[in-house]
């Protein structure tokens, strides 16, 4: 049996230490935390054996790991990753690969003239429902005509990015893989208001050239989590949901003559078999160590990536241009009460 892959984990925040606990939970025979970077010193106590710690992400990329996970604030994603390739150490990256487009363009320039391992962290790509869902659509052999997609939960009310960065990419990148297209709009309401001024909820509306949809509702400010799929094709609806007792469960659906009279058909949903013990995270993390092993690397690379950051960040300029529409409104709005209240 070979050696275990010694991994480098930068960023032992929240998602660090998923990481941690799920490499010694699901993979510890297949890799270990050799190299930690991160500011608490005490966070070594994560691990229940001998790893270096540095405050210095610089010195993991310097020592003797294998690969490295990146789990930092997005902003910091893009000096970890050329730095990792640089070094020639294959890399897992969490989502999104970065904030803005020019960044992701060159990112991915560099990670496909490098031929360095990337993986990005879409981690519900992975999940095994999901993959059991896209064997079912290739067994089926029919397009996708619709996705709604909900990601959501009560928090966490992270300060260093807006719910649209931490929430939607999920979703996005569920949609994207997919239907197989770029979409060619998109269209976005957001609210209330929260920190950093941007909208704590969102409903996205990609329009993709072949004539399918996808509708996302993701955010953190919602009493209820949810982590759910639904997938319409012409003849089938299949539905994903992580929280639910079958993860994975189909049913007929005539799309095009759905709800004929204006009655609607209760959904006859029957399970699709899929591996419940496995996490996504843990599937993620496999696929990386395999893709390393072996040199076969589905769902490698950064162009997915890429084309979730270009979406985010139309949705975000249009959000923008909205909450600067409607400021003179609000001015007028203000000026208007306080006739009235003199």
């Amino acid at each position: 049996m070979s050696a275990p892959v010694r991994l480098g984990l930068i960023g032992v925040g929240r998602w660090g230490t998923v990481y941690i606990r799920t490499i010694i939970s699901s993979l510890h025979e297949r890799c270990r935390v050799s190299h930690l970077a991160t500011s608490r010193p005490e966070n070594r106590t994560l691990v229940p054996y001998p790893v270096a710690v540095t405050p210095d992400w610089r010195q993991v990329l310097a020592g003797d790991c294998d690969a490295v996970i990146i789990a930092t604030p997005p902003q910091t994603h893009a000096e970890i990753l050329e730095a990792c390739v640089d070094a020639g150490k294959p890399c897992l990256v969490e989502k999104p690969l970065c904030l803005d487009v020019a960044t992701a363009e060159r990112l991915h320039r560099r990670v496909e003239a490098a031929e360095v391992p990337v993986l990005v962290g879409h981690t519900q790509l992975f999940n095994p429902a999901y993959r059991a869902l896209k064997q079912a659509l290739r067994q089926a052999g029919e397009a996708v005509r619709a996705v709604v997609s909900e990601g959501m939960a009560l928090g966490p009310f992270r300060t260093d990015v807006p719910a649209l960065w931490d929430w939607a990419p999920h979703d996005v990148s569920l949609s994207l893989d997919l239907v197989g297209e770029t979409p060619e709009r998109v269209s976005v309401l957001g609210g209330p208001q929260g920190l950093q001024e941007a909208p704590e909820m969102v409903s996205l509306r990609l329009d993709f050239p072949g004539g399918a949809c996808a509708w996302i509702q993701a955010g953190r400010l919602s009493t209820e989590k949810r982590r759910r799929l639904s997938v319409f094709t012409e003849h089938r609806v299949y539905v994903c949901d992580d929280l639910a007792p079958n993860r994975l469960a189909a049913a007929p659906i005539e799309f095009s003559q759905r709800a004929a009279g204006g009655i609607p058909e209760p959904l006859g949903l029957r399970p699709i078999p899929s591996d419940p013990s496995r996490s996504p995270m843990a599937a993620m993390l496999a696929a990386f160590l395999d893709g390393i092993a072996s040199g076969r690397r589905e769902g490698f690379g950064t162009a997915l990536a890429v084309d979730v950051v270009r979406v985010l960040a139309a949705a975000e300029a249009e959000l923008k241009q909205t909450a600067k529409a409607k400021s003179p409104q609000r001015a007028a709005a203000s000026q208007r009460d306080q006739v009235i209240r003199s």
